[in-house]
């Protein structure tokens, strides 16, 4: 919404000063003139209520039936900052635009002696980032309190920006409070609690005691509230609540309003952030229709995880144990993303699948469907960690297609085809096929390039189950699209002069399908690195597409 849309009014373009307190969107000279565009107004204003659901807390549910892409709300983060739990040693967040420093001597900022990127980011003095907490806490007012600057912790510094909340009202910081922290869940005795004590709250005390001595030596309050059980409260809201953001940093939003979307692995919306510029404002839209009364929802956790870890990541980190329609489905909707091939008896080798028999219940146990095999949960998380380290360790050493290869064919003993381990490497090897020495377009066997395209269908049909609306994987979507496309056109530029024409019509008609879906799935990537990138090929490849039937006259609609 451009700025000045909200200086002027909606109905008679004057200077206006009255906003829609539903959405905040649009703005009026006089209520007067709010009721006579209502009925305009109406259509674009706030989609959804908040409700307070028994066992769910308050929820987000659509005031009137919402088609895809259509907008539902578009706010500014209350506060923003690095990303908590970070390694400790290696690259530092800037904070004031929270990129991270590699540089082992960096410069540094002028107010509080932290690590900063450039003298002269703009971050750094800026209210919103770290102008006002460096004012604050810092050595520019205060150069007698050496030292101060040794609180900044990359897991602390978004603590203190939103205990800093206290100082732009009452009514802002009691908003922050609402949201959920469950300190039931992380009080004294867990483990979470002695990690935020030890990391957060006692690196913290000897700033806070500072802190109190300058209130009294100025007789001004900085803080009202900063007690070791608030400390904690923020912390849990940070973890419950927070958004992570990685397009120019590593850092972490909390939002006034997106934060009551709650969890579902088939989510129906999905958002974009705005650069720093704009403070990283969120937007978020439906990636699938969504009728009134439903529940607006969104993915806490990684869409190609199986159910099991799923599960176990929303129950250690959200405190609640999903039960929509994706966890309840032993096959997940008939992807088979967590299944196991079954190893049979010592008598009597099977060839069967392992299905968790409830996987709502932690403790079920796995059976086959083809003899009477079980196994323990405990058994299935200790075999795929084990397959999942193994293939953590090959994806980041720049492996080979042999190396993939040889992974893949090592998995098949124990995994479905369809397993998401499965998924990841085979997603990592088709982007190889044709890019690698020996498999370069003009190397590449005609068996290999069908095989590529083979994969390419296989994971695009199961990323088309687990996320319909493509609100979560919208990159990889695009690059199965753009990659099948690259194998059709690699072949058929081979055959075009031998081969069957009616068979490669077909695959030059996938191609352009595929070219147009790439595209399409990217849609709310643009602002991204990779989807940026990703997007410059497609539209590349439309264009030397366009050339080729020009070149050689092919009509895509004829059967010939």
């Amino acid at each position: 919404m451009p700025e000045d849309d909200l200086k002027t009014c909606a109905e008679c373009k004057k200077p206006a000063t009255l906003r829609c307190t539903a959405c905040r969107l649009v703005a009026y000279c006089s209520k007067e003139h709010q009721k006579a565009h209502w009925k305009t107004h109406k259509i674009t204003c706030r989609p959804y209520e908040v409700k307070d659901v028994p066992g769910r807390g308050r929820c987000l549910i659509a005031t009137r039936d919402l088609k895809k892409g259509d907008l539902i709300l578009s706010e500014e983060p209350m506060v923003y900052g690095p990303r908590p739990h970070m390694i400790e040693k290696g690259p530092v967040p800037c904070p004031g635009c929270c990129r991270l420093i590699y540089a082992s001597k960096a410069p540094r900022c002028e107010g509080c002696d932290w690590p900063v990127c450039n003298t002269l980011c703009d971050g750094l003095r800026d209210p919103r980032r770290h102008g006002y907490e460096c004012f604050i806490v810092g050595l520019r007012a205060h150069r007698a309190l050496e030292g101060l600057h040794e609180y900044y912790r990359q897991d602390v510094l978004l603590a203190v920006r939103c205990l800093l909340l206290q100082r732009q009202g009452l009514k802002k910081w009691m908003k922050f409070l609402e949201m959920e922290s469950h300190f039931d869940k992380r009080d004294k005795g867990t483990q979470i609690y002695k990690d935020v004590d030890e990391r957060v709250v006692k690196y913290l005390f000897e700033f806070i005691e500072k802190l109190k001595a300058l209130e009294v030596a100025t007789k001004n309050v900085v803080l009202p509230d900063i007690s070791p059980e608030t400390i904690h409260k923020v912390c849990g809201i940070i973890d419950v609540n927070a958004l992570e953001i990685n397009q120019d940093g590593e850092l972490s939003a909390l939002y006034p309003n997106a934060y009551l979307m709650e969890h579902n692995c088939l989510s129906n919306t999905v958002h974009t952030f705005a650069p720093a510029e704009q403070h990283y404002k969120i937007t978020v839209r439906a990636s699938l229709p969504i009728k009134k009364g439903e529940h607006i929802t969104t993915m806490y956790t990684h869409a190609l995880w199986g159910t099991q870890a799923r599960r176990e990541h929303l129950k250690e980190t959200k405190y609640f144990s999903c039960e929509c329609k994706r966890c309840a489905d032993p096959t997940e909707l008939g992807t088979y993303l967590s299944a196991l091939r079954c190893m049979g008896t010592e008598n009597e080798p099977c060839n069967g699948i392992q299905l968790p028999l409830n996987p709502l219940d932690d403790k079920t146990e796995w059976a086959c469907n083809k003899c009477p095999v079980r196994l323990a949960p405990s058994d299935v998380a200790y075999l795929v960690n084990q397959i999942g380290e193994e293939v953590d360790v090959i994806q980041v050493t720049n492996p080979s297609i042999k190396d993939l290869d040889g992974l893949l064919n090592k998995m098949a003993t124990f995994l479905h085809p369809n397993h998401y381990h499965v998924y990841s490497v085979k997603h990592s090897l088709v982007q190889l096929y044709g890019y690698q020495q020996g498999y370069m377009p003009n190397q590449i066997s005609d068996e290999l390039l069908k095989e590529k395209a083979k994969i390419c269908r296989q994971l695009i049909d199961t990323t088309e189950k687990i996320d319909p609306g493509n609100a979560r994987l919208c990159l990889y979507s695009g690059v199965l699209y753009h990659e099948l496309y690259l194998a059709n056109m690699t072949y058929v530029k081979r055959k075009w002069d031998v081969g069957i024409k009616k068979d490669l019509i077909l695959l030059i008609r996938e191609a352009k399908e595929c070219l147009g879906k790439s595209k399409d799935v990217l849609l709310y990537e643009k602002t991204s690195p990779s989807g940026e990138k990703l997007l410059q090929l497609v539209e590349t490849s439309f264009k030397e597409f366009d050339k080729w039937i020009t070149r050689y006259k092919i009509d895509v609609a004829s059967d010939y």
